[in-house]
């Protein structure tokens, strides 16, 4: 398939070569929107922001303390490069699929677009699969040989499995050292109140962070009637039931589980969104990025 030929959204989640995907996705979603300045010299003033600890000290601006009474930080135009730490659930829970894609496949997609948009702005980004704590790492780089790699170890994962989230809370910190944007795509069916307190102490800590709830239609609202076995894809555990009669109840638990999920994360300084993978991937991605929040 031509190159230019994934540029139609329509096709994305039908390409399979995830470089042209992630290509293509950053262009129709983000293309020429990023405001940062990413050239100049290294030691060309750009900008202050606030003081994190660990900075250098000869780098605050204390004039603006005398005023202020706060610490603020100079940076320059090269420093103002930040990097793209992706966080993509693998878990079994992720092989959902009622329909063309499974729920990884999307993240996927998402993950490689991301990353393009990262490389295509000069900032380095690494890649990190969580399952039975950090798999699959890729650790942070910058080029296309680069951003090839981040595609192939996303395209050669396989959801399955049960997550082991205690060992991954304890390894996030560690993946994410240095502050810039922290991304995390997974469905939150496991230990989710801890995940989002992850991505909370990583925010405290100077991070931008972003998060995307992806839930297979099926999940969201079951359908409207007959007799159906339902497979918990992380233990296996197995119950066949009829959906008229859970239907309702079923709609309304989830549809309030979501919505604190999203208060949560707002009063964590958390860019959320919650989307099914029925929805379309650019104006998903689109109103996710610009902060309007779904």
């Amino acid at each position: 398939m031509a190159a230019t030929s994934v540029m139609d959204p329509d096709v994305f989640l039908a390409v399979d070569d995830l470089e042209l995907v992630g290509r293509g996705l950053a262009e129709s979603v983000w293309h020429g929107r990023h405001g940062a300045v990413r050239s100049g010299s290294g030691t060309e003033f750009h900008r202050h922001r606030g003081y994190l600890a660990g900075d250098d000290l000869r780098r605050v601006n204390w004039a603006l303390y005398a005023r202020h009474k706060k610490l603020y930080t100079k940076e320059s135009r090269l420093e103002a490069r930040r990097p793209l730490h992706l966080l993509v659930d693998v878990t079994g829970s992720m092989a959902t699929a009622h329909g063309p894609w499974t729920k990884f496949h999307y993240a996927a997609r998402v993950a490689a677009g991301l990353s393009w948009l990262a490389e295509s702005q000069g900032d380095p980004t690494a890649l990190a699969l969580l399952s039975k704590g950090l798999e699959g790492v890729v650790e942070r780089g910058t080029g296309q040989r680069h951003f090839a790699g981040i595609c192939a170890t996303l395209a050669s994962a396989t959801p399955g499995g049960e997550g082991d989230f205690v060992r991954v809370s304890d390894e996030i910190p560690m993946f994410c050292k240095q502050p810039g944007f922290v991304v995390l795509v997974s469905d939150f069916f496991d230990r989710e109140n801890e995940l989002l307190g992850d991505l909370a102490g990583l925010k405290a800590r100077g991070h931008d962070v972003m998060a995307l709830q992806l839930l297979d239609p099926a999940e969201a609202e079951l359908p409207e009637k007959g007799d159906y076995e339902f497979v918990d894809l992380e233990s296996g555990s197995r119950l066949k039931t009829s959906v008229e009669s859970l239907r309702a109840e079923h709609k309304v638990a989830v549809a309030t589980w979501r919505a604190g999920l999203k208060t949560k994360a707002h009063a964590n300084g958390i860019r959320w969104a919650s989307a099914t993978t029925a929805e379309p991937i650019v104006p998903l991605m689109r109103t996710w990025l610009e902060g309007r929040g779904l």
